[in-house]
Formats: C-alpha cells, sequence, structure tokens
C-alpha cells in the first residue's frame, strides 16, 4: 500500500471538528463535575448550604468571596482550554491569576487596617480553618475528573501543566460550591484558606494530570 492510499484509508471516516470544540469538551466536563459537587455539598452530613443564605447573598463579603473564587475559575478555564491543544509551549499562564489574587490581597489590607486589635486572630483564622481547604479540596474532586475525562477527547502535550490547569479550575470551582456553606466573612480568611485549598487542588492535578493524561 502506497502513501497515498494509507492516508485515504486513515481520513475516509473522519469527522470534522465542530467549532469550539475543546471549549465544548471542557464545558460539559465542568458543569458535569460542578452538579456533581454541588449535590455533595448539599447532602453531605457535616456540610449543606448555609441557612442564612439569601440573607448573607446581601452582604459585600459574600460577594468578595464567591468573585475572587469564581474570578479565578474562569481565567483557569481559559488557560485550561489553551492547554488543552497542541502548541502551547511558550503559553506562561500563570501570570493571568496574579490580578483577583492582588486585588483581594488589597481588600484584605484595607481591612486589616481598620480591624480592633483584638480580632486580628479571628481576621486570619476563622472558626473554620482546619475545614476550608480540606472541603475544598474534596469538592474539587468531581470537577477535576469531568475536566480530565473531557480533556482525554482533546490533545494537551504539557500534560503537567494541563493537569495543574484543571486542577486550578476545579479547585475554584469546588471553593465557589463551598461558599455556598461557608460562614466566614474576613477576606484575610478567604485569602489564607481558600487560596490554600485552590493551591492544593492545583498540586494534586500537577502530580496526577500527567498519569491520567498520557497519549
Amino acid at each position: 500500500m502506497n502513501t497515498e492510499v494509507l492516508i485515504a484509508e486513515l481520513s475516509r471516516n473522519l469527522q470534522p471538528v465542530p467549532p469550539h470544540g475543546p471549549r465544548t469538551f471542557l464545558r460539559r466536563g465542568l458543569i458535569w463535575g460542578a452538579v456533581l459537587a454541588t449535590a455533595v455539598l448539599l447532602f453531605w452530613p457535616s456540610l449543606g448550604a448555609r441557612g442564612d443564605l439569601l440573607e448573607a447573598a446581601a452582604t459585600m463579603s459574600f460577594w468578595v468571596k464567591l468573585l475572587y473564587t469564581a474570578s479565578i475559575a474562569s481565567l483557569g478555564f481559559f488557560v485550561l482550554e489553551r492547554l488543552s491543544q497542541p502548541g502551547t509551549g511558550d503559553f506562561h499562564w500563570t501570570r493571568l491569576l496574579w490580578p483577583p489574587v492582588a486585588l483581594l490581597a488589597l481588600v484584605t489590607a484595607m481591612q486589616w487596617a481598620i480591624a480592633p486589635d483584638g480580632g486580628s486572630a479571628s481576621f486570619w483564622m476563622g472558626s473554620s480553618w482546619f475545614q476550608c481547604p480540606l472541603y475544598v479540596t474534596l469538592l474539587s474532586v468531581p470537577v477535576f475528573v469531568g475536566l480530565v475525562r473531557a480533556m482525554t477527547h482533546l490533545a494537551p502535550t504539557r500534560l503537567e501543566a494541563a493537569g495543574a490547569a484543571a486542577g486550578l479550575v476545579a479547585g475554584a470551582t469546588g471553593a465557589s460550591i463551598y461558599a455556598l456553606h461557608c460562614a466566614e466573612t474576613s477576606p484575610g480568611f478567604v485569602l489564607l484558606w481558600y487560596s490554600l485549598g485552590l493551591g492544593a487542588a492545583t498540586l494534586i492535578g500537577a502530580v496526577i494530570g500527567p498519569r491520567l493524561l498520557r497519549w
């Protein structure tokens, strides 16, 4: 069989790639994982949505928390879409994530400057510091599975970076869902402990991503 015949045979049953194909696959994986993570939040015995969620939604602190995690999830999704395709060797993606972190750090510094001296420990530790990173990481698992499953249909070449980006998106999505349960209001708490959960999910993704995404 000559080269032309071989190419013709291999390409006979090829289907056209749909527009925005990578984004569509990733979005489906993200939605699937987020729905499952929300179900975990609602039905896990020690979690559940906070009882005063409607009242909390009227406060600025609630939206600062949610906007921080949602913005990182959105930026991370853009990064993940890029890393799910070949030809991203010169894509330095981590710099895209600094704006929301810097903005929350600024809000934290402003709040810290006017916080009463006696409240300094609670400003950073709250009352649930020990469980926040754990639950954020737990809730990231279904989202990570959904994203990795979607990426198996794509062609990432920088597997460690792609795994880290998937972990970051999963962690930020899990943190957004956890915010529906968390009653902490301090931006210092969010900056410290939510970010720790995001970092843990990102690290886990970087470690196991290459094993799951190898093709």
